[in-house]
């Protein structure tokens, strides 16, 4: 019993430590404004990155200037490959930034706002796609 919880503690560290090298970098034209974690953002061309700190993204404008951080949660595809890409929730006309995704598989799920909570509830949401950029 004590060797099989001291492999399950092993496996749990060494996934830790993996999603923590996990960077996430990728860079997307988004053609609307749009709202992430709680912070209006105009149409543009923007870099979404995870670098030293896990759980923590990072929002640049296109002239590379952090424009916001925020906390996510992290989630994965079961296939290998994919594109990278931002996956907006649409609610009317207002958009939530949702998802964030790597080129390896590996992304990053925004946690809703209470505004965009209230949204849930009144209007059913759409989910709009962006391709994005592996950087």
């Amino acid at each position: 019993m004590k060797r099989l919880l001291l492999a399950l503690a092993m496996v749990g560290i060494f996934a830790a430590t993996s999603v923590a090298a996990d960077n996430i970098s990728v860079k997307a034209q988004v053609p609307f404004d749009f709202t992430a974690a709680g912070t209006q953002f105009p149409a543009g061309m923007y870099s979404i990155e995870r670098q030293s700190i896990p759980g923590v993204l990072h929002i640049r404008d296109g002239a590379g200037r952090l424009k916001a951080m925020f906390t996510v949660n992290p989630v994965y595809r079961n296939s290998d490959a994919q594109s990278p890409m931002l996956v907006f929730n649409k609610y009317g006309d207002r958009y939530f930034l949702a998802k964030v995704w790597s080129a390896t598989g590996a992304g990053s799920q925004l946690r809703k706002t209470k505004v965009e909570k209230e949204l849930v509830a009144a209007v059913p949401a759409d989910q709009v796609f962006v391709a994005a950029i592996y950087r």
